[in-house]
C-alpha cells in the first residue's frame, strides 16, 4: 500500500494530532457510507493534513477534519472545487468545564441527542430509529440543549442568545466531541487499563468501535516511521468567461486530457501540462476561435498531492482564487494571450463569399428536394457499457440540456429520471462528462432544450402497443422532432410504417 504523502507529513504534526485526524476522517467516511479502504483512508487523511495549518492542536485538528473530509469526498465525486466555510464558533474556547456544566441536565433523551446526533453525526431521523425515541421528543430535547449551551456561552462572555440555531449546533457538536485528557498511544488503545478512559472519551470510543469492527487498524492511528519535507505541487488554473461557455469543448481539447474540470468554467492541471497546452491555447485565440478576453489563468505553488485526477490539499482552491484575480486575457506562464490574426485580404474575402454562396445554393437545393430532417437542439453523445442487470451509460451533452431517461421494465416503458438539468452534477465523472447506471436491458436517453411536455403520458400509453419502445420513439420524433433520442443497443430500430400516429395528449 502506498503511504501517499503520509511520510512527508509526519514531522509537521504531533502523534496526538495524527491520531485525532485519523479517527475523525475514518469516522466521517463511515458515516457518509464510504467503505474505508486503506487507500481511501490515506487519500482522505492526506487531504486533511495538507490543509491544516502548522502548529494546530489535536482538538482544532479534529474539529476541522470532518469538514475537510467532506471536501475530499466532493472532489472525488466531481463536484466544484471550493473553499468550505470554517466553523463559525472557532473563536469560542470550549473546554471540559462546558461538558461538566451540561452533564447534570442531561436526561436519557438529551444524552442520546448529544452523543448520537451532535457527537457521532447521525441525523435526528437516524437517532429516532436507533434509540427508539419519537421525533417530537427528540426535537424538544434538542431545543432544551440549545438553551442550556446558550446560557453557558453567555456566562463565558459570548452573546449567544442572539446566535442562530445552526451556530449553536456547531458549539454543541464541539462540546460533544471534546476528548478526555490523557488519550493512550494508538497501539495501547485496546488494552484493559485504557478501557475506562475510552468509555468517557468520544475520540477513543470511536477508535475502539472502528478497530473492533474492522474499519481501521491500530497502526492507522500512528504516523509512519520515516519522514521528510511536506510535498509541494505547482498547479495551474484556467477560467473561461461565462459568455463563452459555448466554446467549452474547444477549450477542453486545447487543454488536453490532463486538465481536470473543477467547476462550471474552471479547469486545473499541473504547471507542466499547462505549459504544454500553451501552443494550442495561443492558436485557439489567434485563430479567432476563442476571444482572448474570455480566458484567464494563474499558476501557484503549495502543499498538495495528485491522487489520480483529484488534487489533494488546499492548493487547488488557491490556484482558482488566484486565477479569478488575474485580468482577462492573461494566463500565468503564457503571458498575455495574442490578439486574433488580421482578416484575409479583400479579394480573398470575395472568393470565399462566392464559394460560400455556391455551397449555400447546393445546400438549399438538398434541403428543398431532399428529406426534411431537423437536427436535435441539444445533441447527446453516449456510450453504453453492459453491466450486470443493466447499462452503465457515459454521456456528454450541453450543460443547459434537460435529460430524461426511459427504460423498459417488467411493467413496460418507465420514466427512470425526469427533467434532470442542474441536479445531474450527481452523475459527473470529473472529466467533463457524466455517468449513470440504469438497471434495465433497454434504456433511452432523451435530451431537450426545455423538457418534453406529456412524456409521462406518452410513456404510459405506449404500454398498450405491441412494440412499446418503437411506438414511443415514433411519437416523440413526430411531436418533438428536435429532441435527441439515444437508445441502448438492445432497442429495435424504428419502422415508422408499423406504428400508429401519436395519440392525442390529455
Amino acid at each position: 500500500m502506498s503511504s501517499g504523502a503520509a511520510s512527508s507529513l509526519k514531522h509537521q504534526f504531533t502523534p496526538s494530532v495524527w491520531a485525532a485526524v485519523s479517527v475523525r476522517v475514518a469516522w466521517t467516511l463511515m458515516m457518509e457510507g464510504i467503505r474505508v479502504s486503506p487507500a481511501t483512508l490515506v487519500d482522505a487523511r492526506d487531504h486533511v493534513l495538507l490543509s491544516l495549518p502548522k502548529g494546530v492542536d489535536a482538538e482544532e485538528a479534529e474539529q476541522r477534519s470532518g469538514l475537510l473530509t467532506v471536501e475530499f469526498l466532493e472532489r472525488v465525486r466531481g463536484k466544484p472545487v471550493r473553499r468550505n466555510p470554517i466553523n463559525s464558533t472557532a473563536e469560542v474556547h470550549v473546554h471540559l468545564g462546558w461538558r461538566a456544566r451540561l452533564s447534570p441536565v442531561l436526561d436519557p433523551v438529551a444524552d442520546a441527542v448529544l452523543r448520537l446526533h451532535y457527537g457521532d453525526g447521525m441525523s435526528l431521523e437516524q437517532v429516532e430509529r436507533t434509540a427508539a425515541i419519537d421525533g417530537v421528543t427528540l426535537g424538544a430535547s434538542q431545543d432544551g440543549l440549545r438553551e442550556v449551551v446558550r446560557d453557558i456561552a453567555v456566562a463565558e462572555g459570548h452573546p449567544a442568545h442572539s446566535w442562530a440555531d445552526t451556530r449553536v449546533d456547531q458549539l454543541i457538536s464541539r462540546v460533544a466531541n471534546l476528548p478526555e485528557p490523557g488519550c493512550p498511544p494508538a497501539m495501547d488503545i485496546l488494552s484493559d487499563h485504557s478501557r475506562s478512559h475510552a468509555d468517557l472519551c468520544p475520540r477513543c470510543a470511536r477508535a475502539v468501535r472502528m478497530i473492533r469492527g474492522g474499519v481501521i487498524a491500530p497502526s492507522d492511528l500512528s504516523p509512519p516511521a520515516d519522514g521528510a519535507d511536506a510535498q509541494q505541487v505547482v498547479v495551474g488554473a484556467v477560467i473561461l468567461h461565462p459568455d463563452a461557455r459555448r466554446l467549452r469543448r474547444k477549450l477542453e481539447r486545447a487543454l488536453g486530457s490532463a486538465a481536470v474540470r473543477a467547476g462550471t468554467d474552471v479547469w486545473i492541471m499541473s504547471k507542466a501540462e499547462l505549459t504544454r497546452a500553451g501552443t494550442a491555447l495561443r492558436a485557439l485565440v489567434s485563430d479567432g476561435l476563442l476571444p482572448r478576453h474570455h480566458l484567464r489563468g494563474a499558476v501557484v505553488r503549495g502543499p498538495g498531492r495528485w491522487a489520480g485526477q483529484v488534487l489533494l490539499g488546499p492548493t487547488a482552491v488557491e490556484a482558482i482564487e488566484s486565477a479569478r484575480s488575474r485580468p482577462w486575457s492573461e494566463v500565468d506562464t503564457l503571458g498575455e494571450l495574442p490578439p486574433p490574426r488580421p482578416a484575409p485580404p479583400k479579394a480573398t474575402r470575395w472568393w470565399l463569399a462566392t464559394a460560400a454562396i455556391g455551397l449555400l445554393t447546393v445546400m438549399v437545393g438538398v434541403e428543398t428536394f431532399g428529406p426534411q430532417v431537423q437536427a436535435p437542439d441539444r445533441p447527446i453523445e453516449a456510450q453504453f457499457l453492459s453491466v450486470e442487470d443493466g447499462w452503465e451509460i457515459t454521456f456528454d451533452v450541453d450543460d443547459l440540456a434537460v435529460i430524461d431517461i426511459v427504460a423498459l421494465s417488467a411493467d413496460g416503458p418507465t420514466v427512470m429520471h425526469s427533467g434532470v438539468r442542474a441536479s445531474r452534477g450527481q452523475w459527473a465523472t470529473g472529466g467533463g462528462n457524466y455517468r449513470v447506471y440504469v438497471p434495465e436491458e433497454t434504456v433511452v436517453l432523451l435530451a431537450s432544450e426545455a423538457g418534453i411536455d406529456g412524456l409521462t403520458s406518452l410513456v404510459t400509453k405506449s404500454r398498450a402497443e405491441p412494440s412499446p419502445m418503437v411506438a414511443l420513439e415514433t411519437w416523440i420524433r413526430t411531436d418533438h422532432p428536435t429532441v435527441a433520442w439515444v437508445g441502448s443497443p438492445a432497442i429495435t430500430p424504428v419502422d415508422p410504417g408499423t406504428v400508429q400516429a401519436a395519440p392525442d395528449q390529455p
